[in-house]
């Protein structure tokens, strides 16, 4: 990588950091593109050659974190041996969670976009960002089972979205459960979104 495209990188870098620090602290209606800028140490025309607006650099970040939160999951994952497919579903979404009740800034980011965080390839891949790796992982989780499965898509987005709805309150209000008591209900539930899905 050129200087020109490692300075273009570190720029970018500075302009993800920043918005992010400022939507979690001083939200997004207050926070302004000169907010950003001013504080990532670029020109304004830097922000608006990577995005149209803050809106725009809010859903990427959101879609960034929620894929390295499932990429970080897999990495886990690979460092155990679990073998069921169930399993290892459970033990992603165990990981996610308990990501999440440690840093709770972030899940009150991301809110209720988890599973538009994993399945919104296209506006990273405009962006000339990596898209796909945890969901090209999540398919070859899916071969290696040697179960087949009607929609995986489906699957994937009904665990995602159970997890994400049934986690949120739970995790920053403690109500109507706690996290601990929830999980093994959870476990449950994915295991019969798995198991519906299955072609038999």
């Amino acid at each position: 990588m050129g200087k020109l495209e490692l300075n273009k990188k570190r720029k970018k870098s500075a302009l993800y950091n920043t918005a992010f620090e400022l939507f979690t602290t001083k939200g997004l209606a207050k926070t302004t593109i000169s907010d950003i800028v001013e504080n990532a140490g670029v020109a304004k025309g830097t922000f608006y050659l990577y995005f149209k607006n803050k809106y725009e650099i809010r859903d990427i970040l959101i879609v960034k974190k929620t894929r390295k939160l499932f990429k970080d999951a897999l990495t886990a994952l690979r460092k155990n041996y679990i073998e069921s497919l169930s399993d290892q579903v459970i033990f992603i979404v165990n990981y996610v969670i308990d990501e999440l009740e440690k840093n709770q800034t972030l899940l009150k980011f991301i809110s209720k976009n988890l599973s538009w965080g994993v399945f919104q390839k296209a506006l990273l891949l405009e962006n000339n960002e990596d898209g796909d790796s945890f969901y090209q992982r999540y398919y070859l989780l899916l071969d290696q089972s040697g179960r087949m499965f009607r929609n995986p898509d489906l699957m994937l987005y009904m665990i995602v979205e159970f997890v994400n709805s049934t986690c949120h309150s739970v995790i920053l209000q403690q109500q109507p459960v706690t996290l601990e008591e929830l999980k093994p209900e959870l476990a449950g539930v994915i295991c019969d979104i798995i198991h519906r899905q299955e072609i038999r």
